[in-house]
Parts: structure tokens; sequence; C-alpha cells
């Protein structure tokens, strides 16, 4: 599934409509619950959210090619 569908599939069974943050807070629950982490680069001064290896399994289980 295209990233941009998963995120439409998520505000929809959220109700159709977020707040911007939410998102946000999306991503801060995966990375307490360790499924993602964020790195940062040398190249730019962007972090990045990264999976980490459990959330690599569990999406191997569910048959995603990673």
């Amino acid at each position: 599934m295209k990233g941009s569908e998963a995120l439409l599939r998520a505000i929809a069974s959220a109700g159709g409509g977020i707040p911007a943050v939410q998102i946000e807070n999306w991503l801060g629950q995966l990375v307490n619950a360790q499924l993602l982490e964020q790195e940062s680069r040398d190249d730019d001064n962007i972090f990045y959210y990264k999976l980490t290896e459990p959330a690599k399994e569990f999406l191997r289980r569910k048959g995603v090619d990673i």
C-alpha cells in the first residue's frame, strides 16, 4: 500500500478529518512503541523517521516487502 493511501485510510478511520498535529502525535506514539526511531543525517538539517527491526518484522509478517 502506498504511503499516501495509508494516511488517507488512517484519517478516514479517525472520522474523516484530523487536527494537523495528529500525524505528529501518531508518529510520536510509534516512536514510544519502539516501532520508529528518529535519526538525523549529516547532509541536511532535517530529521527522519526510520523503521525499527520490530516494525520491519511486523510488516514482513503482514506481507510487506522491505
